[in-house]
């Protein structure tokens, strides 16, 4: 019953989080342009594999996919027949806040699957507002939107990690800054992929920041203090154009305290970490995903 009402508190409080959220407040390195879709997944032939994994994908019979609707928001539960699940991922996609879960669907139930396998959790993925028709804060406000969903059907903080990759990696991380500096729950965890940090740059605007100043640290988290913050994975690939955006908040989340596990996978792109199983480093760096998920839960376990 206490549990239920814990539950059910912190869920109303993030309500007023997400409605307070609205009133909060490619690449480009000092001279060259690259556009948003040129995040990429690296060269032609990576992507080609990429279509083909996700083309050739179907869902597996011993898992369900659930589409929920939240408030107007569209969600995708995935998790395990049969089994009741205490713990969950919420998983925030990537696509440079411009694609919508609806763009990038088969890339990210095949990974809603391998979270779950991985972990024995359930897993939430949030269909988030994208630019330029939403800009800044709708992705914040729908990502506090799941969180709180979350918290509301009883899954406690301790219970849930936060991963993202690209704009899904910053996202995790503003979301984190945003929990914490309103005094909300912070999750048991957080993991990023290859995440974009820094949408502030001096020549190009991205659509996501609209109005608001992009170095605000709910727009680039590279400008966030990470004071308080739980145990993070952060995984980049070394010949990526983001990489630095990885390295900088993992060093600030180390100085602040933090306990960060920083891991740069040699000559690997943007997001390889898609392309399992056929590539050797992907399958390695969710290796990396499975120990630190089992590391994050069992400390909790033990701690109890």
């Amino acid at each position: 019953m206490k549990e239920k009402q814990r539950a059910a508190k912190w869920s109303l409080l993030l309500i007023v989080a997400a409605v307070a959220a609205g009133g909060v407040g490619t690449m480009l390195r000092d001279g060259g342009t690259v556009l948003a879709q040129d995040f990429g997944i690296g060269t032609n032939g990576n992507v080609a594999l990429l279509n083909e994994l996700n083309a050739n994908w179907t869902l597996p019979e011993d898992y369900s996919l659930e589409l929920l609707e939240v408030d107007g928001i569209a969600m995708e539960w995935v998790q395990e027949k049969g089994v009741e699940q205490e713990r969950v991922i919420l998983q925030l996609h990537g696509g440079a806040y411009t694609r919508s879960l609806a763009d990038n669907g088969a890339t990210y139930r095949r990974a809603a699957v391998q979270y779950a396998r991985l972990s024995g959790a359930a897993v939430l993925t949030v269909d988030y507002r994208v630019a330029p028709e939403y800009p800044y804060p709708a992705a914040l406000e729908d990502a506090l939107l799941a969180y709180g969903w979350l918290l509301g059907q009883g899954y406690a903080p301790d219970r849930i990690i936060i991963a993202g990759d690209s704009a899904g990696g910053g996202l995790t991380l503003a979301l984190g800054l945003y929990l914490r500096d309103n005094g909300l729950p912070l999750p048991a965890g957080l993991i990023t992929m290859s995440a974009w940090t820094d949408l502030n740059y001096r020549r190009w605007t991205p659509a996501y920041v609209g109005d608001h100043p992009a170095d605000h640290p709910y727009i680039s988290p590279i400008y966030g203090e990470y004071t308080g913050f739980p145990p993070m994975l952060m995984q980049a690939g070394g010949d990526e154009i983001l990489l630095k955006d990885t390295l900088a908040v993992a060093r600030k989340a180390e100085e602040a305290g933090a306990a960060v596990q920083q891991t740069t996978y040699p000559g690997m792109f943007h997001v390889f970490q898609m392309l399992f199983p056929k590539l050797p480093e992907a399958n390695s760096a969710w290796d990396e995903v499975e120990a630190f998920i089992q590391e994050v839960f069992a400390g909790l376990a033990q701690a109890k």
